[in-house]
């Protein structure tokens, strides 16, 4: 094979793997056709579809740990600690008030009581708390025994006692006056022994309703006030009806 038909591969070979006509000083022999340089490797153009196409978004760096905020942007700052208490011990104060009330919300608050008159008299006065109109005023004198150490629990703060006459006449069909009452407190004698006590108010009748009747009832009843929860309305378990006379006592003049 001749030189001038010698492949850039054998040229190559034969000078050391260096090709003469990278350098400016060379020029092709006589008579030989020159023969171009290899083409650099270039990439293939796009589609024009293909332009058109959305380039995929980088991810994001991912972002440094922030670094604990100082004492002005703490979470667990004393005041939310202290946020955070107070929401739990006011669950815990709900909680034990509403046991406290489910505990006694069922249970039976009367007792035996048991009450005895001893006086009774009768008046026909001046009414001066309402028209001027003369009307009947009763006195009592009565004795009440009664063991309230049942009543009084965990729940129980005090106890309102009242003793009430009731009784019926031509204009009212049910009359109610309160003659005596009194507040037990929690740590009281719960035993009741009353002897010889009056009325504490005025026994009015708002006509002459009291003058000979004989269905006036006496009742003793109380209100429970508790710690937590209803106030109950007990009537106890004893009553005594007292028959008024048919004459008015004489205010004696002197």
């Amino acid at each position: 094979m001749s030189r001038s038909g010698a492949g850039p591969a054998h040229l190559l070979a034969e000078r050391g793997g260096v090709d003469e006509r990278a350098s400016p000083s060379w020029s092709p022999p006589r008579g030989a056709r020159p023969r171009p340089l290899p083409a650099v490797a270039r990439a293939a153009p796009l589609p024009a579809a293909a332009r058109f196409l959305p380039r995929p978004r980088a991810r994001p760096a991912r972002a440094a740990a922030a670094a604990p905020a100082g004492p002005s942007g703490e979470m667990n700052t004393v005041l939310s600690r202290a946020n955070s208490l107070f929401a739990f011990s006011l669950s815990v104060m709900a909680a034990l008030t509403f046991g406290c009330f489910i505990t006694t919300a069922f249970k039976e608050r009367s007792v035996p009581v048991r009450i005895a008159v001893s006086r009774v008299t009768l008046k026909n006065v001046e009414d001066f708390t309402g028209p001027r109109e003369r009307s009947d005023l009763g006195f009592v004198t009565f004795d009440i025994t009664a063991d309230l150490q049942s009543i009084f629990d965990w729940n129980v703060k005090q106890l309102f006692l009242y003793l009430s006459a009731e009784y019926s006449t031509k204009n009212n069909a049910l009359n109610q006056v309160v003659l005596w009452d009194k507040i037990m407190l929690r740590g009281d004698n719960p035993r009741l022994s009353l002897k010889d006590m009056k009325s504490k108010y005025f026994f009015f009748d708002d006509g002459n309703g009291l003058k000979g009747n004989r269905n006036i009832t006496l009742t003793l009843s109380w209100n429970v006030v508790p710690n937590a929860g209803i106030l109950p309305l007990v009537t106890g378990s004893g009553h005594v009806s007292v028959p008024f006379p048919d004459t008015y006592e004489t205010t004696k003049s002197y």
